[in-house]
């Protein structure tokens, strides 16, 4: 009975091990996306400026551009949710409203970005865990750069 009772201790303390790594690793993208692409509103939106963003942020220079987004992050949250409970997961949804967001286009010396701002709709990508982890595509609703 002992013996019994230690191996089902130890397969309980390993599987409650694996599920907060499963947790921790359905986070993971969701953390990063925000990380590379979330601008907070805690400053003006005409402050944030293409070539500090990019390097503050460790973007990787392999793209020709990047879309950060002007938004309070828990709109971002509930982009994947259908209900309180459940997600959509692996697809793509417009968000029927319009963001402010900063496209970052890289400039011929590969080292500078040009700023452009917009309010466009934007094409998520929902990932196999129910979060956004992925920009697809952007429809420009209006120019706002200076």
């Amino acid at each position: 009975m002992a013996s019994t009772l230690k191996v089902l201790g130890s397969l309980w303390a390993l599987l409650f091990t694996l599920s907060g790594l499963l947790v921790h690793s359905q986070n993971l993208s969701w953390r990063e996306f925000v990380k590379q692409h979330h601008l907070s509103t805690n400053w003006a939106f005409s402050k944030y400026k293409c070539n500090d963003l990019m390097r503050e942020r460790g973007i990787p220079k392999d793209k020709n551009y990047h879309i950060f987004i002007y938004t309070f992050w828990h709109r971002i949250v509930h982009i994947c949710m259908r209900n309180w409970r459940d997600h959509h997961r692996n697809i793509y949804i417009w968000v029927p409203y319009p963001f402010k967001i900063l496209k970052c286009i890289r400039k011929n010396s590969k080292s500078s970005y040009k700023d452009y701002k917009s309010y466009s709709y934007i094409e998520f990508h929902c990932s196999m865990n129910g979060f956004v982890d992925g920009i697809e595509d952007t429809r420009l609703l209006e120019d706002i750069s200076t």
